[in-house]
């Protein structure tokens, strides 16, 4: 069954700031056939295509995007035990990921759980928390190019680094599939308080208010952690109309109600001006910026 192209959909309700305008066409795609046949439509008419998972991580602008926007929090949801390894379509909640890896009693997991993010996402940037990321677990990947190639990669080849990979510098590629490597048995029960136990940690220091984007800035190398440089300009509670810096933890942006992604932008780059101006740290964004960062990083969309 080919999935339709919805005209004018609403992005916000699907983005875990719930800011933005509108796609111009959205689609779910059922499977990777289907993806492929979206992929091949927009390249054909030369229409720019976005991917959108579960929608934490991103900024979306006020105006909308152009061309088709595939919606793959409900696609490629593919999950399965293959001897050593863990294979998942790229749609997989990493949470999900997580628990499978508790129920088949595999330990290494367990860092994922409280990350907002589908496994095609978190490959492309590395994701990760206390302490851990993606690279120690992850073994290969698959991605699927405008081209309609299916290309594969080992994690050795990815550059993995601190929110960063190869794939960030070709973004028109989907994830489309990624294996993990299971090498660390462990009793279920010891791997699910395990879980209890960071997801509650997480809870007592970031932010409750769901409508956030998770952390807005990288750490820098070689100096205190974001939160830290914005707490120590006094930037905690500060706002832009309904855009505000959370006084829980200042490397989180809340969205105090309407907020504009106009207004989230300005804050933005107003935390980087201060916390230059007091600390003299420039401070690079995690989230990204639909659709300005691709415009940037490729020239066109």
């Amino acid at each position: 069954m080919r999935s339709a192209l919805l005209q004018n959909q609403p992005l916000a309700p699907l983005t875990t700031w719930k800011i933005g305008g509108a796609a111009q066409y959205l689609a779910v795609a059922a499977g990777l056939e289907e993806v492929y046949r979206l992929m091949a439509l927009a390249y054909d008419r030369g229409w720019p295509l976005w991917f959108l998972g579960r929608g934490s991580n991103i900024l979306i602008d006020d105006a909308g995007l152009p061309g088709i926007t595939l919606h793959l929090a409900k696609s490629l949801q593919g999950l399965e035990q293959k001897g050593d390894r863990l294979r998942a379509g790229a749609g997989v909640s990493l949470p999900r990921l997580a628990r499978t890896a508790a129920g088949l009693g595999f330990a290494g997991f367990e860092f994922l759980a409280g990350i907002p993010g589908t496994v095609g996402a978190a490959v492309r940037l590395n994701a990760g928390a206390d302490g851990l990321d993606l690279a120690g677990v992850l073994q290969r990947v698959w991605v699927a190019t405008p081209q309609l190639q299916l290309l594969e990669f080992q994690t050795a080849e990815l550059n993995l680094g601190y929110r960063s990979s190869l794939l960030l510098n070709f973004p028109h590629w989907l994830v489309v599939e990624a294996e993990f490597v299971l090498t660390r048995p462990a009793p279920a029960e010891t791997i699910k308080r395990r879980l209890h136990e960071l997801q509650a940690a997480r809870r007592a220091r970031q932010p409750a208010n769901y409508r956030n984007c998770g952390s807005v800035f990288k750490n820098p190398t070689g100096a205190p952690a974001a939160g830290f440089l914005i707490e120590s300009a006094g930037l905690k509670g500060r706002r832009v109309g309904e855009a505000q810096v959370s006084l829980k933890h200042a490397n989180f942006i809340l969205n105090q109600g309407r907020a504009s992604a106009g207004q989230v932008k300005a804050l933005v780059a107003e935390i980087q001006e201060e916390v230059w101006r007091t600390q003299g740290v420039a401070l690079e964004r995690e989230v990204v910026f639909l659709p300005d960062d691709l415009l940037a990083a490729n020239g066109e969309l």
